[in-house]
C-alpha cells in the first residue's frame, strides 16, 4: 500500500507499507520540484531554463505553478516566419496546458493551475555566414 500525502511545503511525502516492508517515507525538497518545473517550462516554451522563474504554491493534494518567462517570437524582419507564427496568446495557452499535464505526471500530484506571465520577447539570434 502506498500513500502520498503533502508535507508542509511543496514536496511530497510517500509512506510505503506492505507485506514484509517496513514503513518509510520519501521527501522531495521544494527546490527539486521548482527546478523540475523550470526545466519543463523552458522545454515547452522553447527558451533557456536560466530565463524562466517558477513559484509553486501547494495545498494538501494539489499545486499551483506560477511561471514568468520571455516568450520566443520570430525575427520581425523575417516576414514569412511572422506570417507562419502562432499568435503569442494561443501559444501561451497551449504551453500552459502542456505544462500542467507534464508537471502533474512528474510531481505525482494534481497541478490544478498554471499561471504564466510573459515578461518579454526572445527572438532568435542572427547567424553569421563567413
Amino acid at each position: 500500500m502506498t500513500t502520498v500525502t503533502a508535507s508542509p511545503g511543496v514536496g511530497n511525502r510517500t509512506t510505503v507499507a506492505g507485506p514484509g516492508l517496513p514503513a518509510g517515507r520519501v521527501n522531495i525538497a521544494d527546490r527539486v520540484l521548482q527546478k523540475t518545473a523550470e526545466r519543463a517550462a523552458a522545454d515547452i516554451v522553447g527558451v533557456d531554463a536560466k530565463n524562466v522563474h517558477v513559484e509553486i504554491v501547494s495545498s494538501r493534494d494539489s499545486a499551483v505553478v506560477r511561471v514568468s518567462t520571455a516568450f520566443p517570437v520570430p525575427r520581425l524582419d523575417d516576414t514569412e516566419a511572422v506570417r507562419a507564427a502562432t499568435p503569442v496568446l494561443d501559444a501561451a495557452r497551449a504551453a500552459q496546458g502542456e505544462l500542467r499535464t507534464r508537471l502533474t505526471r512528474l510531481f505525482g500530484r494534481e497541478v490544478s493551475r498554471v499561471d504564466m506571465t510573459i515578461t518579454g520577447a526572445s527572438a532568435p539570434q542572427r547567424k553569421r555566414v563567413l
